[in-house]
């Protein structure tokens, strides 16, 4: 079973925005299937031109979730416990949870957003939060864009050159990523 990527706007803009020298999106999609949300895609839609917005979507899956009770209340108690999150971060974890970790369906939440990855455990077990969805949450995965291209790079997607490629992207770009990290992505081809 292929795994989903569920993509948040801080992974989305870095493929657009701060790697140029690869079209993430496209190597993504050849090996996992790529979800977001309406509202990430509103996000990013603010940030891009309709173009590029065409270009890069047309890979990504996007679900509209409003409507459905436990994800609108789900998502109502999230936002107003953690205004200082985006509604998109929000929205895409929640559809990772919802529709992918309580169903057994393989998947990995990427975001790049510190405040959101740091908050995951306490959402996790927060008992107004677990009485919304009604049913405890036994494991949650996530990553950030580095880790993902770690993985491509260990699957074989990704050549020594390509990832040179990337490392250079980042390093002149405002992606904010430490020396160890930048290390790390440059030893994964090896």
């Amino acid at each position: 079973m292929t795994t989903s990527k569920i993509l948040d706007n801080t992974a989305i803009s870095a493929f657009i925005n701060e790697i140029r020298s690869i079209e993430m999106i496209k190597i993504c999609r050849k090996e996992y299937i790529l979800v977001t949300t309406d509202y990430v895609q509103r996000e990013t839609s603010e940030r891009f031109s309709q173009e590029t917005i065409d270009i890069n979507y047309k890979n990504i899956n996007v679900f509209r979730k409003t409507g459905d009770k436990k994800y609108d209340q789900a998502l109502d108690y999230l936002v107003n416990r953690y205004p200082y999150l985006h509604e998109g971060e929000l929205s895409a974890f929640l559809l990772a949870l919802l529709d992918y970790e309580m169903t057994g369906s393989p998947y990995f939440f990427i975001t790049d957003d510190r405040k959101m990855r740091e908050k995951i455990s306490e959402i996790v077990s927060s008992e107004a939060f677990l009485k919304i969805i009604g049913e405890d949450i036994h494991g949650y995965h996530f990553s950030g864009t580095i880790g993902l291209i770690k993985r491509l790079c260990q699957k074989g997607c990704l050549s020594e050159n390509d990832v040179k490629l990337i490392v250079s992207d980042i390093k002149n770009s405002t992606f904010h990523i430490s020396d160890r990290l930048i290390g790390e992505l440059s030893g994964c081809s090896k």
